[in-house]
């Protein structure tokens, strides 16, 4: 038996002539042409070519191994594989299987000429499609930083201006984006409460349906209803056929493109502020508890700290917060773990008897003022790089400045945002809206009300081990 291989993906079909009916009617030519009748065809249609896990590929190599084909014609070697590595594997299994391997586009065989021909055919193949990809990602760059849309991703509340490459406001599905992060801060909803109250109220999606859980978080995480589409913030990378995995760039990367606002700025740091205050009240299906899980942080080095429980050959648990720098590939320079009990315990104490003091909380508030202060100004550098961001933008678009000089200039800037943001993030401060009730802390006697009396209070721990004691900071 003799076989035809062909292979396409849904990609490629639309964009070069290697059609199906094409390839599979070329190699039958050329297999009649030799007086080979007896033809089983092996199609892999919508598969891509860097990957060998494809059903009819598969189905071809047992057929191979059992010694029922003699000969395989493939239009050309990129059908066979994209990955010059993956071809010379293929090619040497039909050799020793006894097989011959035939392309319309040229012959192979088994001489040395024949490998060194097919394996340069292969490296040429992977640089053309290499420089491609280049080419096109400095063309899609280059759009994003003259302040056009890369591509549409029909943003639920907006329209798409296919000519000025931009979202246009729907204002009917804006009213209900501005319901939804109204709902959601206003109320301090969680996503699912927040869908509860939306399908009550009967509103729905595009396709007539009640909103999902993922769709409404999906859009509470989305700055673009803010009046910024941030291009070049994540991007997919093949892992297996039809399977992709989506990895957050650097910083320094991201090109952000102002488009038409739905919400203000203000809602939208109201929204990060209650995805954080939800995310730290969540209930989890843990086992243990801990007082100021999602409150506390590595003196040393700044990462957050989780509670950790330790099961003992006693039966007697042992529970630790530990720095979790080692989840983000950092390296803690303290490297012990607090004792939990201990260190709730001391934490609880010194509140209590502050709310018990008539001033007791003002001395936090002082501690407090220097870093207030730099948060404020660090906002405010924030704001001045974001406002030179969008001035270069509308130069760019305008033709005051060429892409190049843009896209350098905006790169220095979006690192800077990067460090300025890193820099808020580490600062624990006071929040305006925040007022403290000394009978929260004196009445709490559950875990349940001290936990809310230090979230309501916005409570922040700082601690390490210095020898074998611990250290700790509190702050509002």
């Amino acid at each position: 038996m003799d076989a035809i291989y062909a292979r396409v993906s849904t990609d490629e079909q639309a964009k070069t002539g290697y059609s199906l009916g094409d390839q599979v009617s070329q190699c039958r030519h050329k297999l009649l042409s030799l007086g080979f009748t007896n033809i089983k065809e092996y199609i892999d249609d919508g598969y891509s070519g860097e990957f060998l896990d494809r059903p009819h590929l598969d189905h071809l190599r047992d057929d191979l191994r059992h010694g029922h084909i003699k000969n395989i014609v493939v239009y050309d070697p990129d059908r066979l594989s994209r990955n010059l590595t993956n071809q010379l594997l293929i090619a040497d299994e039909i050799e020793k299987a006894g097989a011959q391997l035939m392309f319309v586009t040229g012959d192979y065989d088994c001489s040395p000429e024949g490998r060194l021909f097919f394996s340069i055919r292969g490296a040429i193949a992977a640089f053309e499609k290499a420089k491609i990809r280049e080419r096109t990602m400095r063309g899609k760059r280059a759009k994003a930083l003259s302040g056009k849309l890369v591509f549409n991703d029909d943003a639920y509340g907006y329209a798409y201006d296919s000519e000025a490459c931009m979202y246009v406001i729907n204002a009917d599905e804006a009213i209900i984006v501005r319901l939804i992060f109204d709902l959601y801060t206003s109320r301090m909803y969680g996503v699912n409460s927040l869908r509860a109250e939306l399908k009550a109220l009967g509103i729905v999606n595009r396709k007539g349906e009640p909103f999902n859980a993922s769709t409404l978080h999906r859009m509470l995480v989305n700055e673009t209803y803010a009046g910024i589409k941030w291009a070049f913030k994540t991007y997919d990378k093949a892992i297996a056929q039809k399977k992709r995995k989506k990895t957050i760039r650097d910083q320094s990367e991201w090109i952000p493109i102002i488009v038409p606002a739905i919400i203000s700025r203000e809602t939208w740091e109201k929204t990060i502020e209650c995805r954080r205050h939800n995310k730290a009240t969540a209930k989890r299906n843990t086992k243990y508890e801990y007082l100021l899980q999602n409150i506390i942080r590595c003196e040393a080095c700044g990462y957050a700290m989780h509670g950790v429980t330790y099961p003992r050959r006693n039966s007697k648990d042992y529970s630790y917060y530990v720095c979790t720098s080692y989840i983000n590939g950092h390296e803690c320079p303290d490297k012990k773990n607090v004792p939990s009990k201990e260190l709730e315990e001391a934490v609880w104490s010194d509140l209590l008897a502050m709310a018990k003091k008539k001033k007791g909380f003002s001395v936090l508030h002082k501690k407090d003022t220097d870093q207030l202060s730099a948060k404020i100004g660090l906002e405010k550098q924030l704001e001045n790089l974001r406002k030179r961001t969008a001035a270069i933008i509308k130069w760019v678009a305008n033709g005051t400045i060429n892409i190049n000089d843009a896209e350098r200039d905006l790169l220095v800037i979006n690192k800077e945002i990067a460090s300025a943001q890193l820099a808020i993030n580490k600062i624990i401060t006071l929040p305006a809206a925040r007022s403290i009730k000394n009978e929260d802390f004196i009445n709490a006697e559950t875990f349940e009300q001290k936990r809310r009396a230090l979230l309501n209070a916005g409570i922040k721990i700082s601690t390490k081990r210095e020898d074998s004691t611990t250290v700790y900071k509190i702050r509002l």
